[in-house]
């Protein structure tokens, strides 16, 4: 029996209201870029808590070997089609994937949706099916700005400082108020991605400082090689 039981029946019973009137998507293929160069090699991603697979239709577009879990079922029946065969019933507190099995994760406001005596063992997942070195992409509400902390489905809003300290518990290396996105094919600048990729550090802690104040704090984690 799965123990995010009020996080399925939420989005089971709330499925048409929640997917056309509360998800507003936004491309992360820029995401996806910083990925794939951070990474410099062919990745396997997982979106964990997928929904409709807007953002696994991203990372296939960038060439990613990509796949996606999600919890309520109508959402599932109602997915994209470009993403036929490569999402999947499952759960961030019980991800039906054996260990190690990805280069990356991305998880876009999930974590706030589970119980918050749940919230070590959903870790415990991302950092079990994750690879040594690996990256996880990860959002949750920013507790002290923006008013969607107070969505009554969020019933596990946390200061910014618990996601840091309980994720580095799990051997996870952390940025917080970091955007990790490829900035420059926002703009369309001619500069090489190494270049690019080293001048826009600065302006992914500045946007991350942005999108906290916004409402939404984006962390990036690194899974660290057991000691």
């Amino acid at each position: 029996m799965h123990k995010d039981k009020h996080m399925k029946r939420f989005f089971d019973d709330n499925d048409t209201e929640y997917y056309s009137e509360n998800i507003h998507v936004i491309s992360k293929k820029h995401m996806m870029k910083y990925l794939k160069f951070a990474y410099r090699k062919p990745i396997k991603l997982l979106d964990v808590g997928c929904g409709l697979g807007y953002y696994v239709k991203d990372a296939l577009d960038e060439g990613f070997d990509a796949q996606g879990i999600e919890i309520s079922k109508p959402a599932l029946l109602k997915a994209l089609p470009e993403v036929d065969g490569k999402l999947q019933y499952g759960s961030i507190t019980e991800i039906p994937f054996s260990n190690e099995q990805f280069d990356a994760l991305t998880c876009f406001d999930v974590i706030e949706h589970i119980k918050p005596s749940d919230t070590e063992q959903a870790i415990h997942e991302l950092y079990r099916v994750l690879k040594p070195g690996g990256f996880l992409v990860l959002t949750t509400p920013s507790m002290y700005f923006g008013d969607w902390v107070y969505n009554m489905s969020h019933i596990n809003c946390r200061p910014e400082k618990f996601w840091d300290l309980m994720f580095s518990k799990f051997n996870f290396k952390v940025k917080m108020r970091y955007l990790p996105s490829f900035l420059k094919y926002y703009f369309n600048i001619s500069l090489p991605d190494s270049v690019a990729f080293k001048l826009e550090e600065p302006l992914r802690y500045l946007l991350g400082n942005y999108y906290v104040r916004k409402g939404r704090l984006y962390m990036l984690a690194r899974r660290m090689p057991a000691a």
